[in-house]
């Protein structure tokens, strides 16, 4: 009995060997797509911080050139418009890109479920 379980607890190491290192590489694959995705968020929204502050920069621009009260408050109106539109686009683009992110981190962990699950025994190699 005690030989059958030395055998057991061999075979149960050999295997958890053979996997650790297929489980450390899955992990660094999503570690990879997370952090892409991160970064392409990252610098989408420093993008769209940008365009907001050079359209504000313009508005306060044309603002400063206004010789009337009413010439002023249409370029404060066409400032608002303008903001309002650009942020909705802005946000529509964040959450596309944001989506496309989640599929793809999804799809990282799913290929990687899929190799494990051919062969348990080996960790999907």
């Amino acid at each position: 009995m005690a030989q059958d379980g030395v055998a057991k607890a061999r075979e149960a190491f050999a295997t958890w060997t053979v996997a650790t290192p297929t489980g450390i590489r899955a992990i660094d694959e999503v570690m990879l797509a997370s952090r892409s995705g991160a970064k392409a968020i990252g610098e989408k929204v420093h993008n769209n911080s940008q365009a907001a502050i050079e359209a504000a920069f313009d508005a306060a621009q044309g603002l400063a050139r206004a010789k009337t009260l009413p010439e002023v408050a249409q370029l404060q109106a066409k400032l608002v418009q303008e903001q309002l539109a650009m942020a909705s686009q802005q946000g529509k683009g964040l959450l596309e890109l944001c989506a496309k992110v989640a599929q793809e981190t999804t799809d990282a962990l799913a290929a990687i479920a899929t190799k494990a699950a051919s062969d348990p025994k080996k960790g999907g190699e």
